[in-house]
């Protein structure tokens, strides 16, 4: 941790009125300056903060401001990241299944989101993280779930010729919920969640 010493000047004041210690008299004195250091340091953010920051400002990740219902509950995606990246819980939804509260979201989640932007080079938007009412076990309740809906410019659906790609790149950075067209509730949108 980075410490910060800033220096307290703390003058003595003297009065017609004689001040005294232990040392004896005061009075007549010029005015001391004492130097105190005083020890300060920045917040430190965890690696979920740092990373979540990242992808809150990357220019190939899109975040989606409301739910895919259209409602409007502070637990989008770009709430769920915003919160995480100033060292929050992410909201979770308390509507339809969604069971309300707050979760962390999982650090390999968010570092495969920046793999998957920077590394393999997809523009993409997230719909869900911990938000919108899925099945009551689902995985995004967890922090360990995202839903992709457009990849480079693209609406995920069978004729989108990066979503088979996109999908094998989530799979091998540990997702073992990967589900996309061709999965039952998935015709329109990727999967990928990882491990409880």
């Amino acid at each position: 941790m980075k410490l910060i010493f800033k220096f307290l000047a703390i003058t003595t004041l003297t009065s017609s009125t004689a001040l005294f210690t232990s040392c004896g008299s005061l009075s007549g004195s010029k005015p001391k300056e004492v130097v105190v250091p005083v020890k300060t340091s920045k917040p430190s953010l965890s690696s979920q903060a740092t990373l979540a920051k990242k992808v809150l400002n990357h220019p190939k990740i899109t975040l989606l401001r409301k739910q895919v219902s259209g409602r409007l509950d502070s637990a989008s995606s770009y709430h769920n990241i915003a919160s995480t990246a100033r060292g929050y819980s992410a909201k979770r939804s308390s509507y339809g299944t969604a069971p309300g509260g707050y979760v962390k979201l999982r650090k390999q989640m968010l570092q495969t989101m920046l793999y998957l932007a920077d590394t393999k080079g997809y523009s993409y938007r997230i719909t869900s993280i911990a938000g919108g009412s899925h099945s009551r076990t689902s995985r995004h309740y967890a922090g360990i779930a995202f839903d992709v809906d457009m990849i480079n410019g693209r609406k995920v659906s069978y004729s989108n010729p990066y979503y088979k790609a996109f999908m094998r790149a989530g799979r091998a950075k540990g997702a073992t919920e990967v589900l996309g067209p061709g999965n039952k509730a998935h015709s329109s949108h990727v999967h990928l969640a990882w491990p409880r």
